[in-house]
């Protein structure tokens, strides 16, 4: 295997294994290193005809809405942790763009997207689950369904693209910057979130790191990592940053406790992922004391 990321030959550093500790996904699977840039690939590789086992209906950004004051809590948490987007990196620059056109590359049930949708941009969402679709199109996205590979989109048309915690989950990630550059105008921008697979999280926990994610992350990105994938596709790299996630440590931590996930889905996750955010000022401080954050971003800019 060669590195998705930076293109260089795996195995220079000794694999781990693990397994999927938020689903339970059956077998076992392993993590091979890149000596070059320090992403990681998960082995075996996976088809299109076999992504789909890795997301069942339990999959917590496919279900469907809660109803009543369960879904009212729901939505605030929601929409707290948008606002939190909005007003962080990468997200942040768009604050001050002008409304124009965006993609969102794996919308799920257009959490986000409605977001943007909300501050007039026109907001195009790719996601292969037809029941989060059904969702999103309800909250004003264009809504279709596919991955990048199979779903046309208009050649020069957009202003931005977002890869919110969804460029890891491909298993061909410079195909897919490939086909998004084709859909960016020229001055168009690409903005990435997702695991840092540098952090002292991932070095100190292995296996047990909340954000690895086996067996979905098919792609574990460094800083560096990210950074070559982006300028291989042929994009300009204006920064790559860090940050800390609420939920990460305290995941973690309940990894290595309990072994899985103990709050899976619904509205139990949601009051969950709410109350890490208690955890949040420790959490950053250790990050700071181990040299980056558990969340890695990235902006880079299609030039004319």
């Amino acid at each position: 295997m060669t590195c998705p990321a930076c293109g260089g030959e795996l195995g220079g550093a000794a694999p781990f294994r693990g397994v999927d500790r938020l689903l339970g996904t059956p077998g076992t699977f392993e993590v091979r290193i890149c000596p070059r840039c320090g992403s990681g690939a998960t082995y075996p590789p996976a088809g299109p005809d076999e992504l789909p086992a890795f997301y069942p209906d339990t999959y917590a950004a496919h279900q469907r809405q809660l109803r009543g004051a369960l879904g009212l809590i729901s939505r605030a948490i929601r929409a707290w942790q948008a606002a939190l987007s909005l007003a962080q990196a990468p997200l942040a620059v768009l604050r001050r763009t002008p409304p124009g056109r965006l993609l969102d590359v794996g919308c799920g049930r257009g959490d986000l997207a409605a977001v943007f949708v909300g501050r007039r941009w026109r907001v195009t969402g790719i996601e292969p689950s037809p029941a989060a679709v059904a969702i999103a199109a309800t909250r004003g996205v264009d809504a279709r369904v596919g991955t990048l590979a199979d779903v046309a989109l208009e050649p020069g048309a957009y202003d931005a693209v977002v890869f919110q915690h969804s460029l890891e989950h491909t298993p061909d990630p410079l195909g897919d910057l490939d086909r998004v550059r084709a859909a960016l105008r020229p001055g168009g921008r690409v903005l990435v979130t997702l695991p840092n697979f540098s952090s002292w999280q991932r070095r100190r926990f292995r296996d047990r790191w909340f954000h690895l994610d086996l067996p979905r992350h098919r792609t574990h990105f460094s800083p560096h990592g990210l950074q070559a994938i982006l300028e291989r596709a042929g994009l300009t790299v204006e920064h790559v940053s860090t940050s800390t996630s609420s939920v990460g440590l305290p995941a973690t931590v309940q990894y290595a406790i309990a072994g899985r996930c103990l709050f899976r889905a619904g509205l139990g996750a949601r009051v969950a992922v709410g109350l890490c955010a208690l955890t949040l000022p420790p959490a950053w401080a250790l990050n700071r004391v181990g040299g980056g954050g558990d969340v890695l971003h990235a902006v880079a800019v299609l030039r004319p």
